[in-house]
């Protein structure tokens, strides 16, 4: 017997777009999940499915469309117009262009950043806040920039992660990652493998509810107002596993940017942060000017 193919694992078709092929993908996911009565065996083929058909819809292919700060496509699973074209543009991808510096590295009146600062893709790394050390904090922390390192930077030239952040109201930021004139503030957390519904407030495993960790980016927007500023959150599992826990929004969840963080597994947000950097307007551009104010932030 011949070896079902990724979209026959799914159940769509090899022209289905990327939204239906999600929409596939969760079902999928829900009907042979372990915890729910399903086969480890058959949920492990139907990531490896999801990721195949992923990874050839290379997020980097991406149409000319802006979205004004906050109007940024939902990350997650709402429908995206641009997502069926994402295997058909015939345009390079504006990503792999060459790396353009904003002043010009050329700019000796610039002495905010130095060039070799401003060449530097990982600035900070995990650290303690006040006096006592959260280690599983600084593991997580740890554990996102090599996954972002290893699955971000390397296809985003341009692209900037900045670790340990005040935030302009007092709180903090885990991680910032900048790439032309947009920018993704990430926190994290961990929970248990499993199957998990999001509400657009809580994550529902069987009766127990767990509450995301809540953080506003609605003063760093007014900061950066040249930039388009998306929040997420990170749900790491226990065992390194990228596509565990599995997130599902809600159908009558409607959260929105300037309200609920997108949440997302590892797969999900490697995913969405290419998507969302990836298809602004200069991608290939770092902003010196941000890159020195963000540090300035570093804790």
């Amino acid at each position: 017997m011949s070896t079902p193919s990724p979209y026959e694992i799914l159940g769509v078709s090899s022209s289905a777009s990327m939204e239906e092929i999600k929409i596939a993908y969760r079902r999928a996911a829900r009907a042979t999940h372990p915890d729910l009565g399903g086969s480890e065996e058959k949920f492990r083929q139907v990531q490896q499915a999801f990721q195949d058909l992923s990874d050839l819809a290379n997020p980097l292919e991406h149409d000319q469309t802006f979205q004004r700060p906050g109007d940024a496509p939902r990350a997650g699973f709402s429908a995206r117009p641009f997502d069926e074209r994402l295997r058909k543009s015939p345009q390079q991808p504006k990503a792999q262009m060459s790396t353009e510096y904003v002043p010009p590295l050329s700019d000796a009146s610039f002495t905010a950043l130095s060039k070799e600062l401003s060449a530097q893709k990982i600035h900070g790394e995990p650290r303690k806040r006040g006096f006592f050390s959260n280690r599983a904090r600084l593991v997580r922390e740890a554990n996102t920039i090599n996954l972002l390192s290893k699955n971000v930077l390397n296809v985003l030239p341009a692209a900037r992660l900045l670790n340990g952040l005040v935030s302009p109201h007092g709180g903090h930021y885990d991680h910032v990652l900048v790439a032309g004139y947009r920018m993704a503030v990430i926190n994290t957390m961990a929970l248990p493998e499993g199957y998990y519904s999001f509400d657009g407030n809580v994550l529902r495993h069987g009766n127990k509810m767990t509450q995301p960790p809540a953080f506003s980016i609605s003063a760093l927007q007014r900061s950066y107002m040249q930039m388009n500023v998306v929040a997420f959150t990170l749900v790491l599992s226990p065992n390194g596993n990228r596509h565990e826990p599995v997130i599902d929004y809600h159908r009558n969840a409607n959260p929105t940017l300037e309200t609920t963080p997108n949440v997302l597994n590892a797969a999900g947000l490697v995913r969405e942060l290419k998507l969302f950097l990836g298809s602004g307007p200069t991608p290939n551009v770092v902003d010196r000017m941000a890159i020195a104010r963000l540090r300035e932030a570093m804790y």
